[in-house]
């Protein structure tokens, strides 16, 4: 990565981190990366070097401020903006990001193909208005792109717009007949029947031999849902089936591991840590947040579309922000929302740092609004948290019936969360653990916490919207039930279904496949949940 001359001391110097890392001895390596830029500030890529050697060393706060630092210097070559962009988006410092790429004239700086990643920086980020319009300039320059338009289908997809999305996965396809991602994402969006399908095509790319396992994972799920829409039911499930077997390995569970974070939760967050919110919480400086929690596929993005139809409500979708401040808290980096280490040192935490931090991250996001949702589904673990540091903070809890929302999350692809949802008995095993957990919280946050149940939503949604308008401090609007609008982006698994309006033939769509799912039901039976 080095990227210009420098002195005989900095070059053994960087000789010497690199040999380090090769070894994995990360503090040598960091001390030698620290050296250059003790001595020339402007090398960027000692300061991504030694990013990655305090992050090897679990330091994240140092980590995160060397990429910061990194991002002090515009000028250098495109392929190493790239990285500092990236590592600025991996540390959840999007402000900063759009600063770099911005004031660092990146955009201009590099190919199309460069230009396809960054885009996929803001779509994570949840900046979808951005997505769009950037990836149709790329389009412009390299129609023959098949990531491009690949790209292309998800921003459609996410802003409403179904039948451009299909079409443009579909060009994803005549470039490259075998990408196995448009496959699945077009299942999702395309309208499908006996005249259109893919149903052959998909069956003959899962024959292949040696298939690799995320393509196969693709294939099966993408031949799922239109074995599905044809009403197929026994060879959808069979496609099914083979999805699960392709992904469990690819995210492995450990439900002990989960049972036992669990447990140290309901230790640590009892009833007077929970709600003795620490003084010095700056509760009026930003936006008030209006977290959304509850297990994916329980009805939590038709709810932010119900809460974002309000004038006085920003969508924020769901974002790492909440975890990021965690994380800095805990001086640990972790995959997940929380994890073991970030709970044994949850009692010394600065929780009003921790909720000023989260609202400064989100104020950019609030686009001067009042009020911002929060909907990343896994923050119900960390509901204590969240309490203790924002006790302005609205708390909304979805629920619904579990065998819907297990068969549910079994049916569908998650990106990274979600590893228990490949295998029936750990998918409702895990539904009991986040059972057991929210009835922790109801029980030390009192009224804090509403409970939200999606049968009621989708068939008494004005009253349910009352309901919820009430407990976050504004009055109701009717826009709030015109969760159908063409306006706002939805960037879940829920995309497509929520632009329908509020449905009320969601419900037992398990029971199609009901003699397939024994050991689902049996054991969310013996959980004494059904």
């Amino acid at each position: 990565m080095q990227t210009r001359a420098t002195s005989n001391k900095q070059q053994a110097l960087w000789q010497q981190g690199q040999r380090y890392g090769q070894l994995q001895q990360w503090r040598q390596a960091a001390e030698a990366y620290q050296a250059i830029v003790d001595h020339d500030p402007g090398f960027v890529p000692a300061w991504l070097e030694l990013c990655s050697a305090k992050e090897k060393l679990d330091g994240y706060r140092e980590a995160r401020r060397a990429v910061l630092r990194a991002a002090q210097t515009l000028q250098v070559p495109p392929m190493v903006g790239m990285v500092v962009a990236r590592r600025l988006r991996q540390f959840e410092a999007l402000p900063e990001m759009q600063r770099y790429i911005d004031d660092g004239n990146l955009v201009a700086r590099i190919p199309p193909e460069m230009m396809v990643d960054m885009a996929t920086f803001f779509a994570s980020a949840g900046d979808h208005a951005m997505t769009l319009p950037w990836i149709e300039h790329v389009l412009k320059l390299r129609p023959d792109l098949a990531e491009a338009h690949n790209m292309h289908g998800v921003a459609l997809m996410f802003a409403g717009r179904s039948e451009e999305s299909a079409a443009a996965f579909e060009r994803t396809l005549k470039l490259r007949p075998a990408f196995s991602n448009a496959y699945a994402l077009l299942s999702r969006v395309a309208k499908i029947d006996a005249g259109y399908n893919h149903v052959d095509i998909l069956r003959r790319l899962l024959s292949q031999p040696n298939l690799p396992a995320k393509d196969e994972v693709n294939y099966a799920y993408a031949l799922h849902n239109e074995l599905h829409e044809l009403g197929e039911y026994e060879d959808a499930w069979q496609a099914l089936a083979r999805t699960c077997r392709a992904r469990k390995p690819l995210q492995p569970y450990d439900h002990a591991r989960t049972l036992a974070m669990f447990d140290a939760l309901r230790s640590t967050f009892d009833a007077g840590f929970s709600r003795g919110a620490a003084s010095g919480n700056a509760s009026g400086q930003g936006p008030t947040p209006i977290f959304i929690v509850g297990l994916h596929r329980s009805g939590t993005t038709l709810l932010e579309r119900i809460l974002s139809g309000h004038p006085d409500v920003a969508d924020a979708g769901e974002t790492y922000t909440f975890t990021a401040q965690l994380r800095d808290a805990a001086d640990h980096f972790c995959r997940t929302v929380v994890d073991p280490i970030i709970v044994e040192r949850a009692h010394g935490f600065d929780y009003p740092a921790i909720g000023q931090g989260f609202l400064e991250s989100m104020r950019w996001r609030s686009r001067g609004k009042p009020y911002i949702t929060e909907k990343l589904n896994p923050n119900f673990i960390v509901l204590g948290p969240i309490a203790k540091a924002l006790p302005q903070a609205k708390l909304l809890h979805m629920r619904r019936d579990p065998a819907d929302t297990c068969f549910s999350n079994l049916r569908t692809l998650f990106t990274h969360e979600a590893s228990y949802s490949y295998d029936q008995v750990e998918m409702a095993d895990y539904y009991k653990a986040y059972h057991d957990l929210m009835a922790h919280w109801r029980g030390v946050l009192d009224e804090r916490v509403l409970d939200v149940d999606y049968g009621a939503m989708v068939n008494e949604p004005e009253a349910q919207a009352r309901r919820i308008a009430a407990h976050c401090g504004f009055d109701f609007r009717p826009d709030m039930l015109q969760v159908g609008r063409s306006s706002g982006m939805v960037a879940t698994a829920s995309s497509n279904q929520v632009r329908k309006g509020i449905m009320t033939n969601r419900g037992g769509l398990w029971r199609a496949y009901e003699k397939h799912l024994g050991p689902m039901q049996e054991r969310l039976a013996g959980h004494g949940l059904i």
